[in-house]
Protein backbone atom coordinates (compact mmCIF):
# COMPACT_ATOMS: atom_id res chain seq x y z
CA UNK A 1 0.00 0.00 0.00
CA UNK A 2 1.39 3.66 -0.97
CA UNK A 3 1.54 5.69 2.46
CA UNK A 4 3.27 8.31 0.55
CA UNK A 5 -0.66 9.71 -0.29
CA UNK A 6 -1.03 11.35 3.20
CA UNK A 7 -1.50 15.02 2.32
CA UNK A 8 -1.13 18.28 4.19
CA UNK A 9 -5.18 18.58 3.36
CA UNK A 10 -5.57 15.72 5.36
CA UNK A 11 -3.40 17.21 8.17
CA UNK A 12 -4.98 20.53 7.95
CA UNK A 13 -8.64 19.06 7.88
CA UNK A 14 -7.97 17.35 10.98
CA UNK A 15 -6.43 19.86 13.19
CA UNK A 16 -9.88 21.89 11.94
CA UNK A 17 -12.19 19.71 12.58
CA UNK A 18 -10.83 18.99 15.91
CA UNK A 19 -10.97 23.03 16.51
CA UNK A 20 -14.81 22.77 15.29
CA UNK A 21 -17.44 24.39 17.68
CA UNK A 22 -18.84 21.23 19.54
CA UNK A 23 -22.30 20.32 18.85
CA UNK A 24 -24.59 20.47 21.97
CA UNK A 25 -24.26 16.60 22.18
CA UNK A 26 -20.64 16.63 21.77
CA UNK A 27 -20.27 18.60 25.29
CA UNK A 28 -22.49 18.31 28.50
CA UNK A 29 -20.84 21.37 29.95
CA UNK A 30 -19.47 23.86 27.10
CA UNK A 31 -23.11 25.12 26.46
CA UNK A 32 -23.18 25.99 30.42
CA UNK A 33 -20.41 27.68 31.12
CA UNK A 34 -18.22 31.09 30.20
CA UNK A 35 -15.83 29.19 27.54
CA UNK A 36 -12.66 30.30 25.47
CA UNK A 37 -11.77 27.56 22.70
CA UNK A 38 -9.24 30.10 21.03
CA UNK A 39 -7.14 31.15 24.16
CA UNK A 40 -3.94 32.55 22.58
CA UNK A 41 -2.93 34.37 25.42
CA UNK A 42 1.28 33.33 26.70
CA UNK A 43 1.98 31.42 29.54
CA UNK A 44 0.50 28.24 31.71
CA UNK A 45 -1.71 30.33 33.58
CA UNK A 46 -5.38 32.47 32.93
CA UNK A 47 -6.41 35.15 35.31
CA UNK A 48 -10.61 35.29 36.47
CA UNK A 49 -10.80 38.37 38.19
CA UNK A 50 -13.92 39.19 40.55
CA UNK A 51 -14.50 42.89 40.55
CA UNK A 52 -16.89 43.82 43.76
CA UNK A 53 -19.82 45.72 43.89
CA UNK A 54 -19.75 49.32 44.36
CA UNK A 55 -22.23 51.12 47.35
CA UNK A 56 -22.92 54.80 46.35
CA UNK A 57 -23.35 56.74 49.38
CA UNK A 58 -26.03 59.39 50.47
CA UNK A 59 -25.51 63.16 49.80
CA UNK A 60 -25.76 64.24 53.24
CA UNK A 61 -24.67 68.18 52.98
CA UNK A 62 -24.39 71.02 50.49
CA UNK A 63 -21.00 70.60 49.96
CA UNK A 64 -20.12 67.22 50.23
CA UNK A 65 -17.16 64.99 50.38
CA UNK A 66 -15.81 62.91 47.14
CA UNK A 67 -16.60 59.42 47.15
CA UNK A 68 -13.44 57.70 47.30
CA UNK A 69 -11.99 54.40 47.02
CA UNK A 70 -11.17 52.06 44.85
CA UNK A 71 -13.54 48.39 43.58
CA UNK A 72 -12.94 45.51 45.24
CA UNK A 73 -10.85 43.06 43.11
CA UNK A 74 -9.53 38.95 43.94
CA UNK A 75 -7.74 37.56 41.21
CA UNK A 76 -8.20 33.64 41.18
CA UNK A 77 -5.69 31.82 38.42
CA UNK A 78 -6.71 28.50 36.01
CA UNK A 79 -3.85 26.46 34.99
CA UNK A 80 -3.51 25.35 31.45
CA UNK A 81 -2.17 21.42 31.50
CA UNK A 82 -1.58 20.18 27.80
CA UNK A 83 -3.24 16.47 27.10
CA UNK A 84 -2.95 14.59 23.86
CA UNK A 85 -4.56 11.85 21.60
CA UNK A 86 -3.27 9.33 19.06
CA UNK A 87 -4.99 6.67 16.87
CA UNK A 88 -3.59 4.66 14.45
CA UNK A 89 -5.91 4.39 11.20
CA UNK A 90 -5.99 1.33 8.96
CA UNK A 91 -5.71 2.61 5.55
CA UNK A 92 -4.53 5.96 3.41
CA UNK A 93 -8.41 5.95 2.64
CA UNK A 94 -9.35 6.39 5.83
CA UNK A 95 -7.14 9.05 6.61
CA UNK A 96 -8.85 11.03 3.26
CA UNK A 97 -11.67 10.48 5.20
CA UNK A 98 -10.45 12.50 8.34
CA UNK A 99 -11.54 15.61 6.28
CA UNK A 100 -14.83 15.32 6.96
CA UNK A 101 -16.04 15.91 10.24
CA UNK A 102 -18.89 13.39 10.10
CA UNK A 103 -16.02 10.76 9.72
CA UNK A 104 -16.71 8.02 12.48
CA UNK A 105 -12.84 8.14 13.68
CA UNK A 106 -12.86 12.05 13.25
CA UNK A 107 -15.94 12.59 15.13
CA UNK A 108 -14.71 9.72 17.95
CA UNK A 109 -11.12 11.94 18.83
CA UNK A 110 -12.79 15.25 18.17
CA UNK A 111 -15.72 14.38 21.25
CA UNK A 112 -12.87 12.63 22.97
CA UNK A 113 -11.45 16.07 23.44
CA UNK A 114 -14.58 17.35 24.64
CA UNK A 115 -14.86 15.15 27.44
CA UNK A 116 -11.60 15.85 28.21
CA UNK A 117 -12.36 19.72 28.48
CA UNK A 118 -16.08 18.62 30.58
CA UNK A 119 -14.07 16.41 32.88
CA UNK A 120 -11.80 19.71 33.70
CA UNK A 121 -14.84 21.62 34.48
CA UNK A 122 -16.19 18.63 36.72
CA UNK A 123 -12.74 19.16 38.66
CA UNK A 124 -13.12 23.13 38.96
CA UNK A 125 -16.20 22.66 41.06
CA UNK A 126 -15.01 21.67 44.32
CA UNK A 127 -11.17 21.92 43.69
CA UNK A 128 -9.06 24.40 45.61
CA UNK A 129 -8.71 27.62 43.80
CA UNK A 130 -5.75 29.41 43.55
CA UNK A 131 -5.49 32.76 43.71
CA UNK A 132 -3.01 36.01 43.63
CA UNK A 133 -0.88 37.23 40.52
CA UNK A 134 0.72 33.88 39.95
CA UNK A 135 -1.54 31.53 41.76
CA UNK A 136 0.82 31.33 45.16
CA UNK A 137 -2.29 31.28 47.42
CA UNK A 138 -4.87 28.47 47.54
CA UNK A 139 -7.96 28.45 48.98
CA UNK A 140 -10.46 25.38 49.45
CA UNK A 141 -14.13 25.30 48.79
CA UNK A 142 -15.93 25.55 52.03
CA UNK A 143 -17.86 22.42 51.71
CA UNK A 144 -18.77 22.19 55.69
CA UNK A 145 -21.04 25.41 54.52
CA UNK A 146 -21.65 25.07 50.57
CA UNK A 147 -22.56 20.96 50.32
CA UNK A 148 -25.75 19.47 51.70
CA UNK A 149 -25.39 16.45 53.78
CA UNK A 150 -26.65 13.44 52.61
CA UNK A 151 -29.18 12.96 55.18
CA UNK A 152 -30.43 16.50 55.13
CA UNK A 153 -34.33 16.88 55.86
CA UNK A 154 -34.47 20.32 55.26
CA UNK A 155 -37.96 22.11 53.27
CA UNK A 156 -38.69 18.66 52.68
CA UNK A 157 -42.45 19.06 51.80
CA UNK A 158 -45.04 17.42 53.68
CA UNK A 159 -46.10 15.34 51.10
CA UNK A 160 -42.86 13.51 50.92
CA UNK A 161 -41.97 13.03 54.09
CA UNK A 162 -44.13 9.11 54.14
CA UNK A 163 -42.09 8.16 50.77
CA UNK A 164 -38.70 8.78 52.86
CA UNK A 165 -36.79 6.34 55.41
CA UNK A 166 -37.22 8.27 58.56
CA UNK A 167 -33.13 8.86 58.74
CA UNK A 168 -30.34 7.96 56.89
CA UNK A 169 -28.85 8.44 53.90
CA UNK A 170 -31.47 10.10 51.05
CA UNK A 171 -31.19 10.57 47.94
CA UNK A 172 -32.18 13.73 45.72
CA UNK A 173 -35.08 15.54 47.12
CA UNK A 174 -36.88 18.89 46.23
CA UNK A 175 -35.74 19.64 50.01
CA UNK A 176 -32.18 19.26 49.03
CA UNK A 177 -32.88 21.24 45.67
CA UNK A 178 -34.28 23.45 47.32
CA UNK A 179 -32.04 24.03 50.48
CA UNK A 180 -28.70 24.13 47.68
CA UNK A 181 -30.80 26.75 45.61
CA UNK A 182 -31.22 28.91 48.81
CA UNK A 183 -27.23 28.52 49.93
CA UNK A 184 -26.63 30.14 46.30
CA UNK A 185 -29.31 32.55 46.05
CA UNK A 186 -28.92 34.10 50.13
CA UNK A 187 -25.36 35.52 48.86
CA UNK A 188 -26.63 38.21 46.27
CA UNK A 189 -24.00 36.28 43.57
CA UNK A 190 -26.67 36.63 41.20
CA UNK A 191 -26.74 40.42 41.76
CA UNK A 192 -23.28 40.82 41.06
CA UNK A 193 -23.28 37.99 37.99
CA UNK A 194 -26.34 39.74 36.22
CA UNK A 195 -27.98 37.64 33.70
CA UNK A 196 -26.48 34.23 35.34
CA UNK A 197 -28.52 31.17 35.66
CA UNK A 198 -27.97 28.04 38.22
CA UNK A 199 -27.26 25.00 37.25
CA UNK A 200 -27.77 21.68 38.27
CA UNK A 201 -25.88 18.11 37.12
CA UNK A 202 -28.00 15.17 37.76
CA UNK A 203 -27.53 11.58 36.72
CA UNK A 204 -30.71 9.81 35.16
CA UNK A 205 -30.96 7.36 38.85
CA UNK A 206 -31.47 11.05 40.83
CA UNK A 207 -34.42 12.16 38.90
CA UNK A 208 -35.59 8.73 38.46
CA UNK A 209 -35.13 7.96 42.26
CA UNK A 210 -36.90 12.07 43.10
CA UNK A 211 -39.83 10.84 41.55
CA UNK A 212 -40.20 8.31 43.81
CA UNK A 213 -40.61 11.42 46.63
CA UNK A 214 -42.81 12.94 45.34
CA UNK A 215 -46.34 11.63 45.38
CA UNK A 216 -48.01 11.32 42.29
CA UNK A 217 -51.07 13.58 42.55
CA UNK A 218 -48.23 16.76 43.07
CA UNK A 219 -47.66 18.95 40.23
CA UNK A 220 -44.05 18.67 41.13
CA UNK A 221 -44.63 14.99 39.96
CA UNK A 222 -44.99 16.00 36.22
CA UNK A 223 -42.42 18.67 36.43
CA UNK A 224 -39.82 15.59 37.38
CA UNK A 225 -41.69 13.44 34.66
CA UNK A 226 -41.10 16.06 32.08
CA UNK A 227 -37.15 16.57 33.49
CA UNK A 228 -36.44 12.84 32.71
CA UNK A 229 -38.29 12.66 29.57
CA UNK A 230 -35.79 15.02 28.14
CA UNK A 231 -38.88 17.46 27.69
CA UNK A 232 -37.75 20.06 29.86
CA UNK A 233 -34.69 21.69 31.44
CA UNK A 234 -35.56 24.52 33.66
CA UNK A 235 -37.69 23.96 36.96
CA UNK A 236 -38.12 24.77 40.06
CA UNK A 237 -35.46 27.93 38.65
CA UNK A 238 -33.33 25.90 37.89
CA UNK A 239 -31.50 24.41 34.75
CA UNK A 240 -30.65 20.74 34.67
CA UNK A 241 -27.81 19.27 33.16
CA UNK A 242 -27.90 15.65 32.76
CA UNK A 243 -23.85 14.19 33.51
CA UNK A 244 -23.32 10.69 34.31
CA UNK A 245 -19.91 11.14 35.31
CA UNK A 246 -20.58 13.80 38.54
CA UNK A 247 -18.02 12.99 40.96
CA UNK A 248 -18.03 10.45 44.19
CA UNK A 249 -17.94 11.71 47.46
CA UNK A 250 -14.16 11.61 48.71
CA UNK A 251 -13.73 8.39 50.77
CA UNK A 252 -17.16 7.02 49.59
CA UNK A 253 -18.11 4.61 46.49
CA UNK A 254 -21.83 5.56 46.64
CA UNK A 255 -22.50 8.90 47.60
CA UNK A 256 -22.31 11.62 45.18
CA UNK A 257 -21.92 15.04 44.81
CA UNK A 258 -24.13 16.89 42.25
CA UNK A 259 -22.55 20.55 41.63
CA UNK A 260 -25.42 23.18 41.51
CA UNK A 261 -23.52 26.49 40.07
CA UNK A 262 -24.28 29.94 38.35
CA UNK A 263 -22.64 29.72 34.66
CA UNK A 264 -20.82 32.79 34.88
CA UNK A 265 -19.00 31.58 38.12
CA UNK A 266 -16.94 28.86 35.82
CA UNK A 267 -14.35 29.44 32.93
CA UNK A 268 -12.79 27.34 30.69
CA UNK A 269 -9.81 28.05 28.49
CA UNK A 270 -8.49 25.96 25.78
CA UNK A 271 -5.90 26.56 23.12
CA UNK A 272 -6.44 25.99 19.56
CA UNK A 273 -4.70 22.43 18.57
CA UNK A 274 -1.59 23.74 16.24
CA UNK A 275 0.07 20.62 17.03
CA UNK A 276 -1.49 18.16 14.99
CA UNK A 277 -0.34 15.38 12.60
CA UNK A 278 -0.50 12.23 10.75
CA UNK A 279 1.93 10.47 9.95
CA UNK A 280 3.93 7.20 9.16
CA UNK A 281 4.69 5.10 12.18
CA UNK A 282 7.92 2.94 11.61
CA UNK A 283 7.68 0.81 14.78
CA UNK A 284 4.14 -0.39 13.48
CA UNK A 285 4.92 -0.86 10.09
CA UNK A 286 4.13 2.13 8.53
CA UNK A 287 0.62 2.61 9.64
CA UNK A 288 -1.02 5.98 9.32
CA UNK A 289 -0.98 7.76 12.92
CA UNK A 290 -3.24 10.67 13.93
CA UNK A 291 -2.12 12.87 16.84
CA UNK A 292 -2.89 16.05 18.59
CA UNK A 293 -1.96 17.60 21.56
CA UNK A 294 -3.40 20.77 22.94
CA UNK A 295 -3.92 22.43 26.46
CA UNK A 296 -6.78 23.57 28.84
CA UNK A 297 -8.02 24.76 32.02
CA UNK A 298 -11.00 25.71 34.24
CA UNK A 299 -11.02 27.80 37.36
CA UNK A 300 -13.87 28.51 39.85
CA UNK A 301 -14.09 32.53 39.78
CA UNK A 302 -16.76 32.68 43.51
CA UNK A 303 -17.44 29.76 46.10
CA UNK A 304 -20.40 31.85 46.25
CA UNK A 305 -22.00 30.60 43.25
CA UNK A 306 -21.36 27.11 43.76
CA UNK A 307 -23.07 24.48 45.68
CA UNK A 308 -23.38 20.73 46.41
CA UNK A 309 -25.73 17.99 46.82
CA UNK A 310 -24.75 14.58 48.25
CA UNK A 311 -26.80 11.74 46.96
CA UNK A 312 -27.16 8.11 48.05
CA UNK A 313 -29.24 5.66 45.65
CA UNK A 314 -31.66 3.85 47.77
Amino acid sequence: MDYSQITQADVDGFRANLNMVPQQTESIYLPHIDSDLAYSAEGKLFNFDNIGQSDPKDVDTVVPDSPEGLLEMTRRVGFLKGFHDGKFIESVQKVHQLQDPTDKVMASMRAGKFRKLDAKVRDSFFAPARIGEHGEEVLNFPAAEKIVPVASRKFLHAAEVPSLPSSGPLPLTLGKIRTARGIIRKTKILQLLQGGRIKLSVREDDISQLLTTIPATSKDYAIAERIQDGELTHAWGIDFIMDEDVHLKAGTTDTFILPMFVDKAIQLKSREIHDATIKERADKSNRPWAYYETQAGACRGWDEAVAGIEVKDL
